[in-house]
Formats: structure tokens, C-alpha cells, sequence
């Protein structure tokens, strides 16, 4: 997912449709971001009639990575973005304008190789 937390996004569509807002955690494996103050729904919770209280309480949820867009910090526009490799490092960058997006960097995997070694034994006399 190129959805990261810190990022400035666009909501493409849904109730919140055309608001911009920043990321506060996105979820790879279900590729799902929680955006700061973007879908946000009403909870009733039901109080004991003694020591808790019954309340309303706002939650924020977690929505689709593919309904928002992320904002170029440069040209400011909503893009979608593409990995490029530098030198041993892949780079997020704007298909807009095609700068580079940010300074983080994921980090290519290189294959370790392994040498074999002999085990030198000593001779008892």
C-alpha cells in the first residue's frame, strides 16, 4: 500500500466526498486508512443506571485505501503514486509532476550469500 500514516489525502467518493485531511494510521494487510476527523459515526452506549453514565460517543473508522487520493506535497494536487528504485532504495514519487514524494525509502531486500567454511580439527598425539 504507497498510503502511509502523515500523508495529506483527498476522499474520492462517499459522504465525505472532496474533504482533505491528514492520515493517522493506515492498515496494510487490510488496506484500510483512518483518516483524522473523516468518517465518523455515533455510538450509544447504554449506561448501568449506577456508576456508568449513557452517552453518545463519536468514533472514527477505518475506510477504504483505494477511496482516497494522496496529495503532492509539491504540485498539490491528488495523485497516485509510483515506486522508483534509487540507487538501492525504492522512492515513492508523483505521477503528476514525477518529484519525489518524501524522504522515507523502503529498503530493497538483497539475497545474503553464504560461503562454506571447514571445520579445523586438532590431532591428538
Amino acid at each position: 500500500m504507497k498510503i502511509r500514516k502523515g500523508d495529506t489525502v483527498k476522499v474520492l467518493y462517499g459522504k465525505d466526498a472532496g474533504k482533505t485531511a491528514k492520515v493517522l494510521n493506515a492498515d496494510p494487510i487490510k488496506r484500510e486508512v483512518v483518516v483524522e476527523g473523516l468518517n465518523v459515526y455515533k455510538k450509544h452506549i447504554k449506561g448501568d443506571g449506577q456508576s456508568k453514565k449513557s452517552e453518545i460517543v463519536e468514533k472514527v473508522k477505518p475506510m477504504p485505501a483505494s477511496k482516497v487520493a494522496l496529495i503532492c506535497e509539491h504540485c498539490g494536487k491528488p495523485t497516485r503514486v509510483s515506486m522508483k528504485l534509487e540507487g538501492k532504495n525504492y522512492v515513492r514519487t508523483c505521477k503528476n509532476c514525477g518529484k519525489v514524494l518524501d524522504g522515507k525509502q523502503v529498503e530493497k531486500v538483497e539475497e545474503k550469500k553464504v560461503t562454506k567454511t571447514k571445520k579445523v580439527t586438532k590431532k591428538s598425539k
